[in-house]
């Protein structure tokens, strides 16, 4: 009578798991009986959210929804007005008169178009005391030539500017000197440009206050202060540009967007320690300051043509929300239920991982027409079948066995594939031997053959690197043509530079004997970095190349082996930016520590290339610098490009079209040069038929 007696007192524990099991059931079907929302399977919970960390797939689908850009791109990809409605640049020359009466004669002569003689009108004047202040819309050079040159030389005041730099807080240094100072009789006009720069005129015997400012410059070290003297001048010229905002923008929480937000992020992402490198970006900045709640005036060292294309590149964060939060911990709280200014906003975080996302009323474009999205997780791959046969699941991130089971029933999914975003590639650290010599990097990449291993999964295309830039941006005509897979080749030039192979061993020794080997780091929870290295190792070692794959913690990678520079080789990613503005990456100067050239290049005409294609507004120029920057990146070979990938987007079959804003009707499903986060977000299900 044993069994009589399991099966008494085991009952109840399956009569649980039957409840549960038929819980579980009931609860699939009854989700996936719902139409209230566009519903896209995953397979991996939703991570943090934020818009300081590019990502892919799922999540970087996500976070393009709940974040606006302050710039957008039109379906040319050239830049266009979106949360900035208005940009006006212009250039202000402040006079320093003899006298007031001498301001008030060149100020007549200005008005009556004597000064300048020639060229653009200035279009505001302003006259106080003996200075006089004109301002010129645009920001070409030298545009202060011919007004002064207009002015008989008496009328101007006969002083020497001295110039005053410090890297935060130059008008509390020169107000503490004044203080004490017993030499500064002959300081006659004291200007300041924003926070880190301050003019100061004198005339007459200067020679005591300026030693005296220079001791005193000396013993107040701490913001690294600096003085120049600029000779006679009686001018001073800033280059200014006004951001003028939307209105009718608001976050998510209800809170208006205004000037505050973008100044906050402006100061928050380009000071040290910054967890974006864009102080680089934005080093034509001098300062920024709200003028009112929706215009801020930046003050400007200089006027790059790509000006516009740091500003495309900052993130907006809420400045009601984490000015005077308390560090990362803020942040991270940010990260898991972000606010955004985007056409979804995230409503909660479901218990199987996903979220949900609702259509943002306040939305500046207009509300997306589709009023939910569903990214959830479904128990099983007959939940998702089910899901899908009764046309409740829009969107599937496929695994092996729904993969396996398409295969085998066509029809059901259609695929649509995105532009390509992300660059993978393994940076050399140009430091270090043999990485700094060209030929042995020439030889790496003839010895790799990248297009051999590179596959399609179900979620992910990669493709061969064409281009340094965005596929289809404009000014970009000719492709980026690396290096052919030449073993024969690439064995030559290691032959050349002293590298023989070892008959015993078949690796390659220099003359010394030391073997030519690296090692290659990897990010140890990226399984396709980790497969690509594997592959390129044994591609390098048939020509005698000894290559060590290191899978390292993201963080110790980043922090420990990347930021001091302290790594061989390392196969890493990035975005793919929408701008022409490539110095952060390529440039001497961002070679350095916190800067964005990993490799360490340093190069002459590569450095010359990046600052004409910065400065340069004509587009046949422009496309002929592009055509040029990549023949010197593909010839000096500072990394080895091995792929470009994008999402291949799997949805149910005829399941959706689009709705852009202003739209009168659907129409079918299309990308465009923008790709998925462009066209994302004005998907909808597909209507029946009346």
């Amino acid at each position: 009578m044993f069994w009589l007696r399991w099966v008494f007192f085991s009952s109840p524990l399956w009569l649980g798991f039957a409840g549960a099991w038929l819980f579980r059931t009931v609860a699939e079907f009854h989700l996936v009986s719902e139409s209230d929302a566009l519903v896209h399977a995953i397979n991996q919970p939703v991570g943090w959210l934020t818009p300081l960390t590019p990502v892919d797939g799922i999540d970087g689908e996500i976070a393009d929804l709940i974040f606006e850009p302050l710039l957008r791109r039109d379906g040319n990809l050239n830049l266009r007005p979106n949360l900035i409605e208005r940009w006006t640049s212009r250039t202000v020359v402040t006079i320093r008169c003899e006298s007031e009466e001498a301001a008030g004669e060149a100020e007549a002569r200005i008005r009556a178009g004597e000064a300048p003689a020639k060229g653009p009108r200035p279009i505001a004047l302003e006259r106080t005391g003996d200075v006089l202040t004109a301002a010129f819309e645009g920001a070409a050079p030298d545009l202060e030539t011919p007004l002064l040159e207009g002015l008989p030389g008496e009328l101007l005041a006969d002083d020497t500017l001295v110039r005053v730099t410090a890297e935060h807080s130059v008008d509390d240094l020169i107000g503490a000197w004044l203080k004490v100072s017993v030499e500064k009789a002959p300081l006659r006009l004291l200007e300041f440009s924003g926070d880190r720069e301050a003019n100061l005129f004198v005339r007459g015997d200067t020679e005591r206050l300026l030693k005296e400012l220079r001791l005193y410059l000396d013993a107040n070290p701490s913001t690294s202060p600096a003085l120049e003297i600029l000779g006679r001048r009686s001018h001073t010229l800033a280059r200014e540009t006004l951001l003028d905002l939307r209105t009718d923008a608001v976050w998510h929480d209800g809170h208006p967007f205004t000037a505050q937000d973008v100044a906050f992020s402006y100061e928050t992402l380009t000071r040290p320690g910054s967890p974006l490198p864009l102080a680089g970006g934005f080093a034509f900045v001098e300062s920024v300051e709200t003028t009112s709640p929706h215009r801020l005036r930046v003050r400007c060292r200089e006027a790059p043509a790509t000006m516009l294309e740091s500003w495309e590149k900052l993130p907006v964060l809420p400045a009601h929300l984490l000015a005077g939060a308390g560090g990362p911990a803020a942040y991270e709280a940010y990260a898991a239920h972000p606010v955004g200014l985007g056409p979804y906003r995230l409503e909660r975080r479901r218990t199987d991982g996903g979220v949900e996302l609702v259509a943002h009323a306040g939305y500046h474009a207009g509300a997306p027409k589709e009023p939910r999205l569903r990214y959830r997780h479904f128990a099983s791959l007959e939940s998702i079948l089910l899901a899908l046969r009764t046309g409740s699941l829009d969107g599937i991130e496929p695994d092996e066995r729904f993969t396996e089971w398409t295969s085998r029933h066509p029809g059901h999914v259609e695929t649509v594939r995105d532009v390509p975003r992300f660059q993978h590639f393994v940076v050399w650290n140009l430091d270090r031997p043999p990485f700094d010599r060209t030929p042995v990097r020439q030889a790496l990449a003839r010895a790799a053959d990248p297009a051999s291993i590179l596959r399609d999964t179900a979620a992910e295309f990669q493709t061969p690197v064409a281009s340094l830039f965005f596929p289809g941006l404009p000014h970009v005509a000719e492709p980026m043509l690396l290096p052919l897979h030449d073993p024969r080749g690439a064995e030559n030039l290691l032959e050349k530079e002293g590298y023989a192979r070892d008959a015993e061993s078949g690796r390659r020794k220099d003359e010394e004997g030391r073997t030519l080997g690296f090692t290659l780091l990897v990010n140890e929870a990226n399984a396709e970095h980790r497969r690509l290295a594997t592959a390129l190792a044994e591609q390098w070692a048939a020509v005698g190349i000894e290559a060590k794959v290191e899978p390292l913690p993201w963080e110790e990678l980043l922090s420990r082996r990347l930021a001091p520079r302290e790594f061989d080789a390392a196969l890493l990613s990035w975005a793919i930016p929408f701008g022409l503005d490539r110095r952060e990456v390529w440039h001497s100067s961002a070679a350095g520590p916190g800067g964005g050239n990993l490799g360490g290049l340093r190069d002459a005409e590569v450095d010359a290339l990046l600052d004409r294609l910065r400065d340069e507004a004509d587009p046949a120029k422009v496309a002929e610098t592009t055509a040029a920057l990549q023949r010197a990146i593909a010839a000096l070979q500072p990394c080895l490009f091995v792929c470009d990938s994008g999402r291949i987007v799997t949805l149910r079959t005829d399941a959706l079209e689009m709705r852009p804003p202003g739209a009168e009707s659907p129409s079918p499903l299309a990308l465009g040069k923008g790709g998925l986060k462009a066209a994302r977000p004005w998907w909808i299900r597909k209507q029946a038929a009346p």
